[in-house]
């Protein structure tokens, strides 16, 4: 009875243990498509800003 017991307690610590586990993958998962969205927000704004430049440094080249 009590090796009974001692294996429910396992199972029950088991899926505590997994369930936290999800928990805090879903949180890294989350910051991880935090920090990619912005990311790529910075480097497309930086991409504009770069390309601005370029045209107006040598947009008359192209302007007939």
């Amino acid at each position: 009875m009590k090796k009974n017991k001692r294996f429910a307690v396992q199972l029950v610590e088991e899926a505590i243990l997994i369930s936290v586990a999800l928990v805090v993958l879903t949180l890294v998962m989350g910051g991880v498509e935090s920090v990619l969205n912005k990311v790529s927000q910075m480097t497309s704004s930086l991409w504009e800003t770069i390309s601005k430049s370029i045209e107006d440094l040598f947009g008359f080249l192209w302007k007939w």
